[in-house]
C-alpha cells in the first residue's frame, strides 16, 4: 500500500543544474515518511529539466513552465500538492540530515498550523555562518497576530519561506497564494500567513543553509529597479491589510512594519536604482503620506518619515 503523503516539498528551479539533483536526492533519501517533491522547472535553459527527468522515483513530480518567476512556480505546485504539510525550498541551498523527519515531528507534536524553524546564513564555502534569527519565542506557541506584534517589537521579521512548515488545510482554508512578481513577495505571503491568526510554533533547530551568492540575480544592477518596485507593492499591500476590520488588533504593528519596508525601499532608491523619477511617482500613486504617518510610534520613526517626505513626496 502506498504511504499517505505527509509532506509536499515545493522547489522552484531556474538554471539549477549544479544543485537540484543533490537536493532532490537528499529529500528522497528520507524514506521513513511519506514525501512528495514537486520541482517546478521555471523555463531553465541549462540541463535542469534533463536532470529532473532522469530521476526515477514516483515521489518526484516535475512541472515545466515558461520563465514566470519563483512565485508563479510555487503557486503552480500549490495547485496540485497532496501532502498534509508544505515545505518551500530553494534549489541552490542545503539541508541538515533528517530535515523532513525532524520538522514533521516538531510540527505534529505541537499541533501547529505553522511551524517556524531556524537556519544558517552561509557563504559558498559553508564556513562563515550566522543564525537567520535570534529573537523568536523558541519552544513556544503564539497565534499569528501575537507573532506579528512580537516581530515588530523585536525588530526581527523572519519571512523566509524555507523556515516554514505549513499545514495544507490552513493554506486552503485561508485561500493563501503567492502574489506573482519578481521579488519580495515572500514578505506578503508570511504576513498573510500570520494575519490569518493560526497557531505558530517556533523551533530553534538550525536545519537549513541559505547560501549567499554574490552572483545572484538580486545583486545585478538591472535588478535593483525591479526590487524597488516590488517593495512599493509590499508596502502598499501591508497598509491595505492593516485597514481591514478583522485586523484591528494588528493595525498599528502592520503600519509600523510598513515603515520598516520603506527604509529598505529608500536604501535602494538612494543608491541603486536607475530611474528615480519613475519610482518616486509610482510610490506616491500607491502610498499616501497620511498612511505612512499613521505608522509613526517613536522619534526614530518620525525623523525617518520626515527624511522620506523630502526624498519622495517633495
Amino acid at each position: 500500500m502506498k504511504k499517505p503523503t505527509d509532506i509536499s516539498i515545493i522547489i522552484p528551479a531556474f538554471n539549477a543544474q549544479n544543485t537540484i539533483g543533490g537536493l532532490v536526492a537528499s529529500l528522497l533519501s528520507e524514506s521513513d515518511i511519506g514525501t512528495e517533491v514537486i520541482a517546478v522547472d521555471d523555463g531553465s535553459t541549462d540541463d535542469t529539466a534533463a536532470i529532473l527527468q532522469a530521476i526515477d522515483d514516483e515521489r518526484l513530480v516535475v512541472i515545466s513552465q515558461n520563465n514566470l518567476g519563483v512565485y508563479a512556480a510555487r503557486n503552480a505546485a500549490l495547485a496540485v500538492h497532496r501532502g498534509e504539510w508544505v515545505v518551500f525550498l530553494d534549489a541552490d541551498d542545503r539541508i541538515e540530515e533528517g530535515f523532513l523527519r525532524e520538522r514533521l515531528k516538531s510540527a505534529r507534536a505541537n499541533r501547529a498550523d505553522v511551524a517556524i524553524f531556524n537556519g544558517w546564513h552561509t557563504d559558498n564555502s559553508g564556513l562563515l555562518r550566522r543564525p537567520v534569527h535570534r529573537k523568536q519565542p523558541y519552544a513556544q506557541a503564539l497565534n499569528g497576530h501575537a507573532w506579528i506584534q512580537q516581530c515588530v517589537a523585536q525588530k526581527e521579521w523572519p519571512h523566509y519561506l524555507w523556515l516554514q512548515m505549513v499545514r495544507s488545510s490552513y493554506i486552503r482554508k485561508n485561500n493563501l497564494r503567492f502574489q506573482e512578481g519578481k521579488s519580495h513577495k515572500d514578505i506578503l505571503w508570511t504576513i498573510n500567513l500570520a494575519a490569518a491568526n493560526g497557531l505558530f510554533y517556533f523551533a530553534g533547530r538550525k536545519d537549513y543553509f541559505y547560501i549567499t551568492n554574490p552572483a545572484s540575480i538580486t545583486h545585478r544592477q538591472d535588478y535593483y529597479d525591479i526590487r524597488a518596485y516590488s517593495y512599493i507593492d509590499v508596502i502598499s499591500d501591508i497598509l491595505a491589510l492593516s485597514s481591514q476590520p478583522q485586523h484591528h488588533e494588528i493595525r498599528t504593528p502592520l503600519r509600523r512594519h510598513a515603515l520598516v519596508e520603506c527604509r529598505h525601499f529608500l536604501g535602494l532608491y538612494r543608491r541603486k536604482i536607475a530611474n528615480r523619477q519613475a519610482a518616486r511617482m509610482r510610490f506616491r500613486q500607491r502610498v499616501t503620506l497620511r498612511q505612512l504617518i499613521a505608522g509613526v510610534s517613536n522619534l526614530s520613526d518620525l525623523f525617518f518619515v520626515l527624511k522620506f517626505v523630502v526624498k519622495i513626496y517633495m
